[in-house]
């Protein structure tokens, strides 16, 4: 195989769906080998919002008490190919064909040659882009324990799926699938997921977490250490306590430089893990001691002008969304800024989201800085409560024009919330508004 062949052969292939196919076939094959020689325990999460964060949790939770013997999917590997590159060890190699070639040949030799140090336990985060991506995975791959996480009324990828309850239904394959005796692991505070619990099959056990008094493990109380000051940053946090009503036992659970909804709720999915694997309540409030949200999810960072950042630009959505405003709201010493880009994938509710947003923003937010067509629903309502164009309100058709404006009517200690869809970049305003390392 000549080199020249190998670049015409990369080139036809990244233009071919079949050849996509091909090797989603081939992955599909050395998963189902590699899980049945190895016989790891298997944690699916899904949800439409906070699967990475809860992922780095409980990947967290286990390793803790599992040293050495838990592997969790990096970034983005949460699809038909990401997911079983996770369990080969592989790694995504786009339209590189050498690479390509490599991670078959990791699969091929974890089935020849026993690998004394395959992981015991497999954290697979799976995302549900489009109609049958979830029951894809699960046909091959069928979990110890499955975490929902959330929904919400108005979830992502809905643009691909007829309607939300085939969405939801979607997602519920992550639970059909569970092994017999396995855990389904569901946020009872959102009611989308609460309501799987018809469908965990019977012989599976069902542990609901959140803040409401339904939860089994649940937070009893928590406090917010919110920086006023760029040089506050280090000592922000959250102080809590989790109960386990499930052995009646209750730990204190601190977590640095993390604020916001998102990490309480990823602390108590993986706290629910831990129940499920038997593991004690304050093993997993050490171990939580080292969590920190994955890059672009609800970040503090320094800017400049001694202001604070909440970089939340990773992606969008309108639970997510209220989330992030409402860890702007605790800062109440600050003038507060919040950059928001469109919400993408949102299908016939992107109006009504995009209003609700610039309603709710713009009776948190001091200055609103709004990027993307769809925000021009956000701008109106805004400007039905008072905000006035170049005073308090600005909208943009892109980001980079929006990072020179935030720049500018930046002042000290003003802190700025990032957030929006990844197609509107709006890590180009945390880009001009960052410290830089």
């Amino acid at each position: 195989m000549t080199l020249e062949f190998v670049s015409n052969f990369e080139f036809r292939a990244s233009n071919l769906d079949s050849m996509r196919k091909v090797i989603q076939y081939i992955l599909k094959f050395l998963s189902i080998a590699v899980l049945t020689k190895y016989k790891p325990r298997v944690v699916a999460i899904t949800g439409s919002v906070g699967k990475s964060s809860a992922k780095e949790a409980v990947f967290l939770v286990l390793a803790g008490s599992f040293p050495g013997e838990v592997r969790r999917s990096e970034d983005n590997l949460n699809t038909e190919i990401g997911v079983p590159l996770t369990i080969i060890g592989g790694k995504e190699a786009k339209r590189d064909i050498f690479l390509w070639i490599s991670n078959f040949f990791k699969g091929v030799k974890l089935l020849l040659i026993k690998d004394k140090n395959y992981p015991k336990i497999l954290v697979l985060e799976m995302a549900a882009d489009k109609p049958g991506d979830i029951a894809y995975l699960t046909s091959f791959i069928c979990p110890d324990v499955a975490v929902v996480t959330a929904i919400g009324e108005m979830p992502v990828h809905l643009e691909f799926f007829p309607e939300r309850d085939k969405y939801i239904g979607e997602k519920a394959n992550v639970i059909k699938s569970l092994r017999p005796g396995g855990a389904a692991i569901l946020n009872y505070d959102d009611l989308a997921v609460r309501e799987l619990r018809d469908r965990v099959p019977t012989d599976r056990s069902r542990i609901y977490y959140g803040f409401e008094a339904g939860a089994e493990i649940r937070i009893d109380d928590f406090s917010y250490e919110v920086p006023a000051k760029t040089e506050e940053i280090e000592k922000c946090g959250m102080d809590f306590k989790i109960e386990d009503r499930l052995v009646g036992a209750s730990a204190d659970f601190k977590i640095n430089k993390n604020l916001g909804l998102p990490t309480l709720y990823a602390a108590l999915a993986a706290t629910a893990v831990s129940r499920a694997f038997g593991l004690d309540l304050k093993d997993a409030a050490k171990s939580l001691e080292k969590f920190r949200s994955p890059a672009q999810r609800l970040e503090i960072l320094a800017g400049v002008k001694n202001s604070i950042i909440i970089d939340d630009s990773y992606n969008s959505s309108p639970l997510a969304c209220e989330a992030a405003l409402e860890v702007l709201f605790k800062f109440k010493k600050n003038r507060k800024l919040a950059a928001l880009g469109s919400m993408r994938e949102l299908g016939f509710n992107t109006e009504e989201a995009h209003r609700r947003l610039g309603l709710k923003a713009a009776k948190i937010a001091d200055v609103l800085f709004l990027v993307g067509d769809e925000m021009v629903f956000a701008r109106e309502e805004a400007q039905k409560i008072g905000l006035k164009l170049g005073r308090d309100l600005f909208w943009f058709s892109g980001s980079k024009e929006a990072a020179k404006e935030v720049e500018r009517v930046l002042q000290p200690n003003d802190v700025v919330l990032i957030k929006g869809s990844r197609s509107v970049r709006m890590e180009a305003v945390v880009e001009e508004i960052s410290i830089k390392s």
